[in-house]
């Protein structure tokens, strides 16, 4: 999940309803010092010895049209390096990865690489959100922050497999209720993929991030590279520590992944986390004691009744301020997911629910889901991460099982989650039927010889549930694990969390300092 992303929805529905100096940015940009790194294969050297071309963003076109314009700032840097398509062939053909750097001072500080989620979400577009809103002035003021977007992202040779007005309508489109409608939508998907992106569908896998971010720490002159990873960049991370554990520096993994989870476990987990974060949602609706409340105050019955009008929405979707727009099932359960990301979001599913019930107008939460997915008003969509999304996750994960194992967990699922539990059926299938092989990525990490690395987890996070920080911080041999008692997704970007979780990052990150192993922020 980008994390950037939470801050754009609560936005958009608010308005409607480190550490020594390295080297100074001068008005004629200077390479990065020689990073002295000898590659991991003979072939790789030139790439590790590249020298990055620092210049402000603002003179970039191409990055301020993808940024809205929001790093026209001089505290904004930005540069592209080369890194080869297929790691297993150097020689070959190369894609470009785009970065920006944001500094508090003329002079470049220790640099801090962070990404925001996803897979699918962009690190350069939410530069300026992280730099503001969620990295503290005291570690902006010791560390650089560098975003890079990982390959097949954002401006790093995106993948581009769909048009807007096509992914307006796998958006919106019916539920999948079977196997073999799963299996042929993968397929189709895939093909197109396959079609229109090129060669890159085969090689965004996220090992290959990672040794892209090792090339990375390289080129900006570091023996050990800094990292901040959210969600799908707790993966990145991990998959880092192992495969390259002496070059850890400071890495904090908050709203962490499981590396050697299925995506079946996946599917299980999320759909167990966002039930749990529903029913937090509706008994805190219901305690407002509103009295345009469309739904019982039972938290059990609402989610009965709640259900019952999202199935509604098949046959009869409601209309909104856009004629051709219907509010489908699809999107209002993507409205109404998106929206349990935070406690702060809350209030806007409980608005556009209003809207809808009571009114009959889906405006309000189409408005939330099209805001979760990065559509402009104009009907474009401001990024690729619903494109890069499907074409990461069918090289990372393996499908297993058969057919009637699918169908059977599907019943189980829609069983144990009746609210939510569908929409995170036949996950295995839509990998099964993509037509590029697997890299087969997931697997457990020991990051064996790596430095301390603080993992964080959140005790009702919805999209990555706690036991998978727990997970991961037995896997890895280094990891002191940090807890938050909370019900939003990641804890160090969560208003919520208040000062101990930030404290304890902090403290890490500027000094070294982990907390007790197994503390718990309340």
């Amino acid at each position: 999940m980008n994390l950037m992303r939470l801050r754009v929805l609560a936005v958009a529905a608010a308005t409607t309803i480190v550490i020594a100096a390295c080297q100074p940015f001068s008005s004629t940009p200077q390479p990065a010092p020689p990073s002295a790194t000898v590659a991991p294969q003979a072939q790789l050297q030139k790439f590790y010895d590249q020298s990055l071309d620092w210049q402000p963003c603002r003179e970039d076109p191409q990055v301020l049209k993808h940024t809205e314009g929001q790093l026209r700032d001089k505290s904004y840097r930005c540069a592209r390096m080369q890194v080869p398509l297929d790691y297993a062939n150097p020689e070959g053909e190369t894609i470009t990865l785009q970065l920006a750097r944001y500094s508090t001072s003329g002079g470049a500080k220790t640099p801090l690489l962070f990404n925001p989620g996803g897979p699918g979400g962009g690190a350069v577009s939410s530069l300026k959100y992280m730099a503001r809103d969620v990295f503290s002035p005291e570690v902006t003021g010791e560390y650089d922050l560098v975003a890079v977007d990982p390959r097949g992202v954002g401006l790093s040779s995106p993948v581009q497999c769909f048009s807007a007005a096509q992914t307006d309508r796998e958006r919106s489109q019916t539920m999948s209720t079977s196997v073999a409608e799963v299996l042929a939508d993968g397929a189709r998907l895939g093909q197109q993929c396959v079609e229109e992106a090129g060669e890159l569908v085969k090689f965004a896998d996220t090992d290959s991030v990672v040794k892209d971010f090792d090339v990375v720490r390289a080129v900006l002159g570091q023996e050990k590279l800094n990292y901040v990873g959210f969600s799908y960049g707790t993966f990145i991370g991990a998959l880092y520590a192992d495969e390259f554990p002496s070059q850890v520096g400071r890495f904090v993994l908050d709203g962490a992944m499981d590396p050697s989870s299925s995506i079946g476990d996946i599917a299980r987990g999320q759909a167990g986390g966002f039930e749990a974060s529903v029913t937090h949602w509706l008994q805190t609706a219901a305690a407002q004691e509103s009295s345009d409340w469309p739904l019982a105050s039972d938290p059990e019955a609402a989610k009965r009744e709640l259900r019952q009008w999202l199935d509604g929405l098949e046959e009869h979707p409601l209309p909104t301020a856009y004629p051709k727009r219907p509010l489908t099932r699809s999107l209002a359960f993507s409205a109404l997911l998106a929206s349990m990301y935070s406690q702060a979001t809350y209030d806007y599913a409980s608005a556009g629910l209003r809207q809808a019930m009571n009114d009959e107008d889906g405006s309000f939460l189409l408005q939330i889901a099209d805001t979760y997915a990065r559509r402009a008003p104009d009907g474009t969509y401001r990024d690729n991460s619903y494109d890069a999304f499907l074409v990461v996750n069918a090289l990372d994960y393996e499908a297993s099982g058969s057919e009637d194992e699918w169908e059977q967990q599907a019943r189980q699922l829609s069983a144990d989650f009746p609210t939510v539990g569908s929409e995170f059926a036949f996950s295995e299938a839509g990998i099964q039927s993509w037509p590029v092989e697997s890299k087969k990525v997931r697997r457990n990490v020991t990051g064996a010889g790596a430095a301390p690395i603080l993992v964080v987890g959140t005790r009702h996070d919805p999209a990555t549930p706690y036991v998978w920080a727990q997970a991961l911080a037995q896997q890895l041999e280094s990891a002191t694990l940090l807890t938050w008692e909370g019900w939003d997704h990641c804890a160090y970007s969560s208003a919520e969390s208040g000062s101990c979780v930030r404290e304890a990052i902090d403290d890490y990150l500027l000094d070294g300092d982990l907390p007790e192993d197994g503390f718990v922020c309340q």
